[in-house]
């Protein structure tokens, strides 16, 4: 809230004090404006001058409940702003503004409900692939750690339609429904595909009936941290070196390659040619792995003469200035 609208009830009682003032002093001592205003302000400031003209019995008791009432409420407005002032609400209120503002100016970006344990590992992911997110939890303690870095957030209740719209849903590519709670994560999916039909919504479950809900809710995306560190333990012990090597490519910060997918948009200049004639390997150097078709299918083995279509997502690797080229390629 605009910390200056605690100012508004004792400025607001000023105006009608100096209001009954003048016209009191005009209509019952027959001053002209000038004076009456002249009589009030050294009232109200209690300056110590002495009266304009001297003062009728009803004058006096006028000047006594201006006195009283006056001086009294601004003394309360003077300490409402030193409040203010001491509080930090004025840069505290500044610093969400300009958060507001950056928020309204992100599109495609992601949010984060919930940050938890979950929540961070996903904005640590997001950091280190440099994707823009906002975070939505529920703690205060999650403004103090994300203001300093500069990560727009939204303080309250991850399923309020109102944060979500906040947060930039309407703007947004995708959102992670990270709540610890199975049902916040149902209500979460819910709320964001009513707000935007279009966005990819992967969210978390603790069991199999919630993410059947989640499924059913609209998730695109349910993951169960149970199942997926079970299957990753088996092949750590079954694959090591293949998993090592899935892990440095997917999650490496010091790797100077990186596992990219990169959508064919609808008027790229490489639909309908082969992979041959697209020469991606020679024009940037990265490398094809696999091909996903509109229809949902894999090509997991692409060839030379492997076609590109639109609305092709072209699974790539190769080192971040190759990727960036291949992206002004494929538009």
């Amino acid at each position: 809230m605009n910390p200056f609208k605690r100012l508004i009830p004792p400025v607001i009682i000023l105006v009608v004090i100096a209001t009954v003032g003048v016209t009191g002093y005009t209509l019952i001592e027959g001053w002209s404006l000038l004076e009456a205003a002249y009589m009030l302000v050294i009232t109200l400031f209690t300056v110590g001058f002495g009266e304009v003209h001297p003062l009728s019995a009803a004058g006096k008791v006028l000047t006594m409940l201006i006195i009283v009432s006056g001086v009294g409420t601004a003394i309360y407005a003077v300490g409402q702003i030193g409040e203010i002032i001491v509080e930090g609400q004025i840069f505290g209120y500044r610093r969400r503004k300009r958060m507001e503002r950056k928020i309204r100016e992100m599109k495609d970006h992601y949010i984060i409900c919930g940050f938890g344990r979950v929540g961070h590992q996903v904005a640590e992911e997001f950091e280190a692939a440099k994707r823009p997110y906002v975070v939505i939890d529920t703690k205060t303690e999650t403004a103090d750690e994300l203001e300093p870095k500069g990560i727009p957030y939204v303080v309250g209740d991850v399923t309020s339609d109102k944060n979500l719209e906040e947060a930039g849903i309407k703007k947004a590519k995708g959102l992670i429904a990270s709540a610890d709670s199975d049902t916040a994560n149902v209500f979460v999916t819910l709320a964001a595909r009513a707000l935007n039909p279009e966005i990819y919504v992967v969210a978390r479950a603790g069991d199999v009936d919630a993410g059947e809900k989640l499924k059913m809710a609209g998730a695109n995306r349910v993951i169960s941290p149970y199942f997926i560190s079970g299957r990753r333990m088996a092949a750590l012990a079954i694959r090591p070196v293949a998993s090592d090597f899935l892990d440095m490519v997917m999650h490496g910060e010091h790797l100077e390659f990186s596992l990219r997918e990169i959508t064919i948009p609808d008027r790229s200049p490489m639909i309908d040619k082969s992979l041959a004639d697209a020469e991606i390997r020679q024009k940037s150097g990265a490398t094809v792995l696999a091909i996903r078709k509109p229809d949902g299918g894999f090509n997991l083995q692409p060839l030379a003469m492997s076609k590109i279509e639109k609305g092709d997502i072209l699974v790539v690797i190769g080192t971040q200035e190759q990727l960036e080229l291949l992206e002004k390629m494929v538009k």
